[in-house]
């Protein structure tokens, strides 16, 4: 009787053990990964969400890659600006950016840990 016992567990922890690591393998592209969906979650938490402002464009500062908009309200907010920044109008570079003060723009970006990131900014011509 004990030796039907000690065979029935030991059959039934080698199928439990084949079942799990069968679903394992499984599973495309998991390898090392808890939850993808977690993951994904997870990086778009850490990505901050775009936010866009119009306003008049103020002053370009080219050597400080910078530049500032004045908004409706009156705020006057500051950008950074990189070889990313997708520049739309003027000339379509911060050259013709630093041409364009007192012009209305539309400026996407993102805060992140330095300040106010300029992801585009779409020129408008002047009226």
């Amino acid at each position: 009787m004990r030796l039907i016992r000690t065979l029935t567990w030991s059959a039934v922890f080698a199928a439990a053990v084949s079942f799990g690591t069968a679903a394992y393998a499984q599973q495309p592209g998991n390898a090392g990964k808890a939850n993808p969906d977690q993951s994904t979650s997870q990086d778009r938490a850490r990505e901050p969400e775009p936010a866009s402002i119009s306003g008049e464009l103020t002053r370009v500062m080219p050597d400080q890659k910078a530049f500032a908009v004045k908004s409706a309200s009156g705020a006057e907010m500051l950008f950074r600006y990189d070889d990313k920044t997708v520049i739309t109008g003027a000339e379509s570079n911060p050259a013709g950016l630093a041409t364009s003060s007192g012009s209305q723009v539309t400026v996407s970006y993102k805060n992140d840990s330095a300040g106010n990131m300029a992801t585009r900014v779409e020129v408008h011509p002047k009226k």
